[in-house]
Order: C-alpha cells, then structure tokens, then sequence
C-alpha cells in the first residue's frame, strides 16, 4: 500500500507537467504566413544584406541558382535556413545561408521563401527582390 501512494502523486505530477507543456506549446504555434513574393517581401523585411560573393569563387567561375527557408520567429528575426533547392556548391550555399540568418523582418510571417542566383563571369549575385 505504501508503495501505491508513493506512485501516484509521482505519476499524478508527470502528468500535470506534461498537460502544462503540451498547452504551453500549443497557445505558441502561429497560423503559417510563407512570403512567396516581391510585394510581401518589400511589406516585411527590415534589414537584408545581400550575400558577399567572394573574388576567389568568381574568379573559378563558379556560380549557381538556388532557394532557401528562412524560419522566423515572433520577433521577425530568423531563427534557421532551409536548403530547398541547393545552388548547386556548398561554398555558395553556406555563404547565402550566413547572410540570411542576419536578415530582420515586421513580425507577422512564419518563413520567408527566398530565391537567390550567383552569375559568373561578372561575379553579381541576383536579388529577385528588386525595387
């Protein structure tokens, strides 16, 4: 009997603490809000430094197309990056991704679907985002 009662308030416990947790993460969820386009992206975003393209990779011609998932948080600031389509280099991918984790946006989108393009031989980055 005493080994019942020292059970239950334990199981009693676990129990309320996962109810707790599992509320607690469901009041913190928001309804997805992906920008898609120009016009939302030009709504949203606050500060986006376009990705450096370094003289050595431009010069070895290399270059590629690709999209990333920025997956924001509350505050607009971007909490990961997603490869969706690679551009094909890791050098490239990487340098993009560095640069998105530093981009701010008004807080409201959920993620933020962005195209990028490296050119080479002329070593520009295209900015799809354009004004």
């Amino acid at each position: 009997m005493k080994t019942f009662v020292r059970i239950c308030p334990m199981k009693a416990l676990a129990a309320l603490c996962l109810t707790f947790t599992t509320s607690a993460t469901a009041q913190t969820t928001r309804a997805p809000f992906v920008i898609n386009n120009n016009k939302d992206f030009h709504r949203y975003a606050l500060y986006c430094p376009k990705p450096e393209y370094p003289i050595n990779l431009r010069e070895r011609r290399i270059a590629g197309s690709g999209t990333f998932l920025l997956h924001l948080r509350r505050d607009g600031t971007v909490e990961s990056v997603e490869t969706l389509i690679s551009t094909g280099h890791a050098e490239l991918d990487d340098i993009a991704k560095r640069a998105f984790i530093k981009w701010r946006f008004r807080s409201g989108p959920t993620e933020a679907r962005v195209p990028i393009t490296f050119k080479s031989p002329r070593g520009t980055s295209g900015w799809p985002f354009a004004r």
